[in-house]
């Protein structure tokens, strides 16, 4: 994988500079950027309608919540407004001036059919996003860092984790992958996958946190993607089967 590939040494290692953040596909906004990925993803499956989670939490781009005027449910959408609809807060995610709102919705809950379905899983899709981004960009970080004369990322012990938060995003796609075959989406068999694509998803984002070091903590830095990914895990994962083993 790219992520293990070892790094050169250094000779000596340069003055520190700000790396500029690596940017998307269209150059507009950082690749890796929740609020954007989302953006995407609502325009593309349920356009005008606020998506929930199997326990009525809503966790979308300030201005979604704002332009929506219905919100999911498993019978269909139902227009928002009344007592039903309480603000949970507002969450940033490290990159720009956008930032996520959080909804408790009473009675809303996954779109049925193809829509839910393909939120489920697109969710899943902007997590690994979110993830491989920064995954890259603590990786490049240690690259340019050293200690006693070899880089930072070439010790044994950060290259363990290393490796261990790429075997996650690895996993996650793999779960992913096996989600989209045709007998899978809608299935109990498609929502316990799902549900181990989300959870191989946190484990990798608390790793990176570790990669990253104090930065990832700041409530600005880049760590702030990584914890909103685990919110949108938290709000929209399938719920689990009453028999399901914990």
């Amino acid at each position: 994988m790219s992520f293990l590939a070892a790094p050169p040494a250094p000779h000596p290692p340069p003055p520190p500079t700000a790396a500029p953040p690596a940017t998307g596909r269209d150059g507009a906004e950082p690749a890796g950027a929740p609020a954007a990925l989302l953006t995407r993803l609502h325009a593309d499956v349920l356009p005008g309608v606020l998506p929930a989670g199997p326990g009525g939490h809503v966790l979308l781009p300030e201005q979604l919540v704002v332009r929506c005027d219905r919100f999911t449910t498993p019978g269909g959408p139902v227009r928002r407004g009344g007592p039903a609809e309480e603000l949970v807060g507002h969450l940033r995610t490290g990159v720009g001036p956008e930032r996520l709102v959080a909804l408790r919705v009473t009675g809303a809950g996954p779109a049925p059919g193809p829509e839910g379905d393909a939120w489920a899983a697109g969710l899943v899709g902007v997590r690994l996003a979110v993830a491989e981004a920064a995954l890259r960009r603590a990786t490049d970080r240690l690259a340019h860092r050293s200690v006693a004369g070899t880089a930072t990322l070439s010790l044994p012990m950060v290259r363990a984790l290393v490796a261990d938060a790429a075997a996650t995003v690895a996993e996650a796609r793999s779960l992913s992958a096996l989600v989209a075959a045709p007998a899978t989406p809608g299935s109990a068999a498609g929502a316990g996958l799902l549900r181990r694509a989300h959870r191989a998803l946190d484990q990798c984002g608390r790793t990176t946190l570790h990669l990253l070091g104090a930065v990832g903590f700041l409530a600005d830095g880049p760590g702030a993607a990584l914890r909103a990914s685990e919110l949108l895990g938290d709000a929209y994962a399938p719920a689990r089967n009453t028999s399901e083993a914990s």
